[in-house]
């Protein structure tokens, strides 16, 4: 059936392809070469395989450029990405280390200042110690306690710091932050030490309004001269001294500032020293009674208006009669009109003198102490009994001792 079925196509075919001989003569001999139908179906069909081969080989080979040239394309994208990536790492390296060096030198700038207010606390600090001024530094007194008095209502207000104390806190960030937190703690040191020279100020220049001193004359007379020579010098500010002028930039606020507290310090020391010398204490250690004030009065022997120039205290006899304030002794002796007398000269242009002594405890050039006994009460010379003559002199000119004690009162 098959065979049939395929007679009449392969019929068709012989007579395309009928069976070909190929004559070759050599040397008189005639040879052939018989091609089938079946050989030249077989050489055609080679052909064709060749061709086809050919023809995939020819399309694969085109694939493949294409394949490479995409892998190629592909490649470059990745490597211009690359670079892109390279770059912007490079870029965003450059701006860190840019802000890494802008950073160092702010905080190289932030850790100089500081430096630089740590060692001006500490010239403070040095010269607060050279003025023996400090918080436990005890005020002028009767008991060598503290001034308890603040400025009365009618007093000025005492001045405040410039800045507000910053309280203290805790950081765990960045560098800057904590030397930033002890830059605040140095301005409340600061303000804390203003303040504390504002009010210790403000609390003397309260005792001397009391007494109605002239403030500006006592310091021109100064303190007692030492036995082992006098001082002097030059007057120079303490803003053009080396301490606060070559080591310092005033122009900063912060130094200026600095340097506004040690004039405090200074001019606090100064007016400690003025009190210290002015005789604000009782002339008398133990009770008793007022008898005469200062002023005009009617004289005990004459019965007429008189000017009394002191103040007379009565007690017993012999009681102790001390000294209200340091001072020198410079006179020590018997006196016209005041019987046994005892002058001690304070310093500042202030002398006290006490008068009708029964005994006398000191001798003319004796330094005495706040307290210290000069004598004891009596009744010599011009007096109608026991009692003290006190009196005190500024300048050469007598002034009322009640101003003094009751300036001292708000002093123990």
């Amino acid at each position: 059936m098959v065979k049939r079925l395929l007679a009449g196509p392969w019929e068709q075919i012989k007579q395309r392809f009928p069976d070909r001989q190929i004559y070759h003569r050599t040397e008189g001999q005639v040879r052939y070469f018989a091609i089938t139908t079946e050989m030249q179906l077989s050489a055609i069909g080679g052909v064709c395989l060749l061709a086809v081969w050919l023809s995939l080989t020819t399309v694969g080979m085109l694939l493949d450029g294409r394949a490479d040239q995409r892998a190629k394309q592909q490649f470059a994208q990745i490597e211009a990405e690359y670079r892109n990536e390279v770059d912007e790492a490079r870029a965003a390296e450059a701006a860190a280390i840019a802000y890494m060096e802008s950073r160092t030198d702010a905080f190289d700038r932030t850790a100089g200042e500081f430096q630089m207010r740590h060692d001006t606390l500490r010239r403070l600090l040095d010269f607060a110690d050279d003025l023996s001024v400090g918080e436990e530094r005890e005020s002028p007194s009767l008991d060598e306690g503290r001034i308890l008095m603040a400025a009365s209502p009618a007093d000025p207000d005492p001045r405040q710091a410039l800045l507000d104390p910053v309280g203290e806190e805790a950081f765990d960030g960045l560098a800057e932050e904590r030397v930033a937190a002890l830059l605040a703690d140095q301005e409340s040191a600061l303000a804390e030490a203003e303040n504390a020279a504002e009010r210790r100020l403000e609390n003397l220049r309260a005792v001397l309004r009391l007494t109605g001193m002239r403030v500006d004359e006592a310091m021109q007379e100064g303190p007692l001269e030492n036995e082992d020579g006098g001082t002097g010098g030059p007057l120079i500010s303490l803003d053009q001294a080396p301490l606060f002028s070559d080591a310092l930039n005033l122009e900063d606020p912060f130094n200026a500032r600095v340097a506004r507290i040690a004039n405090r310090l200074v001019e606090s020391e100064q007016v400690e020293a003025l009190l210290n010398a002015t005789p604000l204490g009782l002339p008398i250690d133990g009770p008793f009674r007022e008898t005469s004030r200062y002023g005009a009065r009617i004289d005990p022997f004459t019965r007429r208006l008189a000017m009394h120039a002191g103040k007379d205290f009565a007690a017993f006899r012999n009681a102790p009669i001390v000294a209200p304030a340091p001072g020198r002794v410079v006179y020590a002796g018997w006196r016209a009109g005041y019987g046994r007398t005892v002058e001690v000269d304070h310093g500042y242009g202030f002398r006290t003198r006490y008068g009708h002594l029964h005994s006398i405890d000191v001798r003319r050039g004796d330094d005495v102490e706040l307290g210290q006994r000069l004598g004891g009460m009596g009744s010599t010379g011009r007096s109608t009994g026991t009692h003290l003559h006190y009196e005190i002199w500024f300048r050469g000119e007598h002034i009322d001792p009640e101003d003094y004690i009751r300036a001292g009162r708000y002093v123990h």
